[in-house]
């Protein structure tokens, strides 16, 4: 096994650059701020999609970046973007979503749905959003908090990404009425949170879409096997013993051609669609830097 430091992968992805040009604006709750960032070219006159990005267990908001780049994208793409940050947790002190009893605070009652709403509604409130365009993207822990989202609203979210998690064990506890576009992608070697949900209480990940499928009364079904190439290279992201960032894995793992699976659902109510890719032999974070998975994904979903 080799290790490869990422010098040139923080220097592309750093927060402070993807800033560059763009109005950050603080929302929020005084005892729980947040930071909505407009793009560029944002004009009052003009509404721009708004973007959510959720990150997973014990990470930061500067990590979710550097791994997904919803920043380093904001300006190609002209969304608006917030990045809330989740809170510690009472046990262990790591920041965690309560977004079901299965992952990740425990009984813990803190409304993070609530807050997540009102940042959302705050945002479309006091600037000119397309409340026709609001989507959620999240990792981990904060992909089953997209997914709650998705089953607390009605409308409000035009659709969701989500990569390495899941959702309610329970069916009956995602209440939504309304269709969205829902867009999961996951690893089959997913150690962390298993692809087929083997020996957890939440379902896998071709469970999780068929659910979403169903409630979006989808009528057609196709699967295309490597069909999409999402990963820059087969290399998964870590640490090294002085908490540096390194790649995990050795040259043999460069991925050039397509590694994903397509399972998707159309032909649903509302002209929604439900989808999974299948990313074949990641594991709990796919390295998507180089391939442009954010517009890709967000176009999956309704992103204009």
């Amino acid at each position: 096994m080799k290790y490869f430091i990422l010098p040139l992968l923080i220097m592309i992805s750093s927060p402070s650059q993807a800033g560059f040009f763009k109005k950050k604006v603080e929302i929020g709750t005084e005892d729980r701020p947040a930071t909505l960032i407009l793009p560029k070219n944002y004009n009052k006159k003009k509404p721009v999609p708004l973007v959510v990005g959720l990150h997973g267990l014990g990470t930061s908001i500067s990590q979710f970046e550097l791994l997904f780049g919803l920043a380093r994208n904001q300006n190609k793409l002209g969304y608006a973007l917030i990045t809330p940050e989740a809170l510690p947790r009472p046990a262990d002190d790591l920041v965690a979503w309560n977004a079901t009893e299965e992952c990740c605070r425990y009984g813990d009652d803190l409304d993070d749905s609530g807050y997540i709403q009102g940042l959302v509604r705050k945002a479309i409130a006091e600037h000119s959003i397309d409340t026709d365009q609001v989507f959620l993207f999240g990792h981990s822990n904060g992909s089953f908090m997209n997914h709650r989202l998705a089953c607390d609203t009605n409308g409000l979210f035009k659709g969701i990404v989500g990569i390495a998690g899941s959702t309610f064990a329970s069916p009956e506890l995602c209440l939504t009425g309304t269709p969205i576009n829902v867009l999961h992608i996951h690893g089959t070697e997913d150690s962390i949170v298993p692809y087929t949900g083997e020996n957890k209480d939440y379902p896998g990940a071709e469970e999780t879409v068929a659910r979403w499928a169903e409630r979006n009364q989808c009528q057609d079904f196709q699967e295309t096997l490597l069909s999409e190439n999402l990963l820059f290279f087969g290399f998964e992201p870590g640490y090294d013993d002085d908490d540096n960032l390194i790649l995990i894995g050795s040259l043999k793992d460069i991925s050039l051609k397509p590694e994903s699976d397509a399972l998707v659902y159309s032909q649903c109510k509302d002209e929604t669609v439900t989808g999974l890719w299948r990313v074949n032999g990641a594991n709990h974070i796919p390295l998507f830097i180089g391939r442009n998975v954010v517009a890709k994904s967000l176009r999956f979903v309704g992103y204009k």
